[in-house]
């Protein structure tokens, strides 16, 4: 009943056949309860209560249930012609789809306000989740939106699925960071277990954990991936966050703080990072996304209550 395209096109074969009036024409030899039949398929209340030896073979069909109403399966069953047959199956086709169209509209209606409602009740929880996280003064410093780096999930899962649960945080995984774990997966146990949470996750519809698709160019940096891949990633991922402020702000207000990126590396000394690393940790202090080492970040969180 809810298959759209089955019923497109049982409609687009009911219109090839020949009309009623084309059979009456056709000069072919019709028994008289065919051309009963045939003479009154044109009015609004088609009444197709002969039976075929198809009827009789899907008595049981759920999908023809009502369909199958007005059939006395008791009766004895005219013996047609094939000509006669096909005649009269194509007013039962009709019949039968009159019937189900109906009941397939009203269930796509339904399909159609369960998803529409679902859905609004998702954006009135993720609306509230982000007003709780944004409220208190107190609790300023902890930002609503965390992005992880692909080392802080592969050596701290454990403590990042604790932060997804919390319904504290909302959990998003750029691109590059699945990437990354591809890339990681055939020697990296870590990764494969954080590619197997994350599927789990999203295929769940966690709505604390969102995969982030990437919206519009970045600057790909292409020499600096094969110089500094660490660095690469993370101005991918400053990219990401960029685009969620963007997307979450509205207007002129005030984005920092919003996002912060754990990551599992150790900040206490920027100096021992390179270069460009160093250059795109500096891009997301000029950007006011946060870095924070995801075992200090944690311990922040708990020693807050």
């Amino acid at each position: 009943q809810s298959s759209q395209s089955l019923w497109n096109r049982l409609s687009v074969l009911l219109n090839l056949l020949p009309s009623a009036a084309d059979l009456q024409e056709s000069g072919l030899a019709l028994c008289n309860e065919v051309k009963d039949m045939l003479s009154s398929s044109e009015l609004p209340d088609l009444s197709a209560n002969l039976l075929l030896p198809e009827d009789v073979a899907l008595r049981n069909l759920p999908p023809l249930k009502n369909a199958h109403k007005r059939f006395n399966f008791e009766q004895d069953r005219p013996i047609f012609s094939a000509v006669e047959e096909v005649s009269q199956g194509k007013l039962n086709l009709g019949a039968s789809c009159i019937s189900l169209f109906g009941s397939a509209a009203k269930e796509a209606r339904r399909n159609r306000l369960m998803r529409d409602m679902a859905q609004l009740r998702l954006q009135l929880e993720v609306s509230q989740l982000e007003g709780s996280l944004q409220q208190p003064k107190a609790q300023s410093a902890m930002s609503p939106y965390l992005v992880p780096d692909t080392q802080a999930l592969c050596q701290h899962l454990a403590v990042v699925k604790q932060l997804a649960t919390s319904g504290r945080f909302i959990i998003i995984i750029p691109r590059t960071v699945i990437d990354g774990l591809d890339f990681l997966k055939k020697e990296n146990a870590g990764a494969r277990d954080s590619i197997r949470y994350l599927e789990a996750e999203f295929k769940k519809g966690n709505r604390y954990i969102r995969c982030q698709k990437d919206v519009g160019k970045s600057f790909e940096r292409h020499k600096l991936k094969r110089q500094d891949l660490d660095a690469w990633n993370l101005y991918k991922i400053l990219d990401s966050c960029k685009q969620l402020t963007v997307s979450q702000a509205s207007g002129e207000d005030d984005t920092t703080g919003m996002v912060t990126i754990i990551t599992g590396f150790q900040l206490e000394d920027p100096s021992a990072f390179s270069v460009p690393m160093q250059s795109a940790i500096q891009a997301a202090a000029n950007a006011s996304v946060e870095i924070k080492n995801v075992l200090e970040f944690y311990k922040q969180w708990k020693e807050m209550g």
